[in-house]
């Protein structure tokens, strides 16, 4: 039973309060809540591995409340392989990206004043008509099923046909995808005892595909209707700049670029990448959202790293030591001068 607790948080989004249309979409992809939902997720994480011609997606949400039910969606631009992923890969990224920590020593009386406590950074996601069902699977606590279609209409039906809560505004949000030929992936919640509340922290879900670009799918948040966070972590073979915008007005924060080498690019299983990027940004007005996340390779492999910076109060007989060495040189400095005088 504490497995299932563990793996069955995954893929929730947002709370629904009651009388209120459902929140339903999530920073990567859509969720689909049953109606009589609490939960909502108060943390995403995504690593993209990319080697040139192959991308890796693997996501995993935090969650908050309980849901008895739930599914959720995700456009990929090709045939993707879908697996559960390394349930301590995003423990290991969030200890590689967090800043550094740099001591700054103040003296009494100088004590909680704010002097040099800055904390800001240094360096520069049943087949009916018009519907191809290409694979469904069990996969832990998830049925998975690979879909493409001719249009949003039948795909949107075959959700509902087959136990997916749909909103009136998924089908519109599809549509894009469909036309550009993206393959739909929806996952849905398959508990083994019914009635078992999903709680707690999501295993990861990998899917795998050809991509000649590095891409993060966000379109879909655009019909999220609270905010909406989300980190990226992009592991390539060089350093990466978030050059399309799902909203151009919102510009993310770059969290951390560094080269991986031994024992952090096994821990990553990203053999063919040399470089981790991390960028984490949220939406406050996800309807904006027009487009995907865009990856390309930076101008130069610059690494940066965020710095806090902790202000340590050396106390009074410290500074009553800094002070008096302080006096005694001036003494010297000025028993030099007056000699110096004098002898002029």
């Amino acid at each position: 039973m504490k497995l299932w607790r563990l793996v069955a948080g995954v893929l929730v989004f947002v709370f629904v309060s009651a009388g209120i249309s459902p929140a339903w979409a999530c920073a990567c992809g859509g969720y689909l809540p049953d109606a009589e939902s609490r939960a909502r997720v108060y943390g995403e994480n995504a690593l993209v591995r990319y080697d040139g011609t192959q991308e890796e997606i693997v996501l995993s949400m935090s969650v908050q409340g309980q849901s008895h039910k739930a599914a959720w969606i995700m456009p990929v631009p090709a045939a993707a392989k879908v697996e559960l992923g390394d349930e301590d890969l995003f423990f290991r990224l969030q200890s590689m990206v967090r800043p550094k920590v740099v001591t700054r020593k103040t003296y009494w009386p100088f004590r909680d004043l704010g002097l040099n406590n800055r904390g800001d950074g240094a360096g520069a996601p049943m087949a009916g008509a018009g519907v191809n069902v290409h694979q469904q699977m069990r996969l832990g606590p998830f049925e998975v099923a690979r879909l493409g279609g001719s249009s949003a209409t039948a795909v949107t039906g075959w959700l509902r046909t087959n136990g997916y809560v749909v909103p009136d505004s998924l089908a519109g949000n599809l549509t894009p995808y469909l036309i550009e030929k993206w393959e739909i992936v929806a996952v849905k919640l398959a508990p083994r005892d019914d009635g078992t509340p999903m709680t707690g922290s999501t295993p990861p879900l990998r899917l795998t595909f050809a991509s000649p670009r590095i891409v993060y799918p966000m379109r879909l948040s655009k019909g999220a209707t609270t905010p909406q966070t989300v980190t990226v972590y992009v592991a390539a073979p060089y350093r990466v700049d978030a050059s399309k915008l799902p909203d151009p007005s919102v510009k993310p924060e770059l969290l951390y670029a560094g080269r991986l080498e031994g024992e952090t690019q096994t821990q990553l299983s990203a053999p063919s990448s040399s470089f981790l990027t991390a960028y984490s940004v949220t939406y406050r007005e996800p309807g904006k959202i027009t487009d995907d996340f865009g990856f390309t390779q930076a101008a130069t492999d610059d690494e940066f790293q965020r710095v806090t910076y902790v202000t340590k109060n050396e106390g009074l007989w410290s500074t009553i030591a800094v002070v008096f060495t302080g006096l005694l040189l001036l003494g010297v400095i000025a028993a030099l001068i007056a000699r110096r005088v004098v002898r002029g």
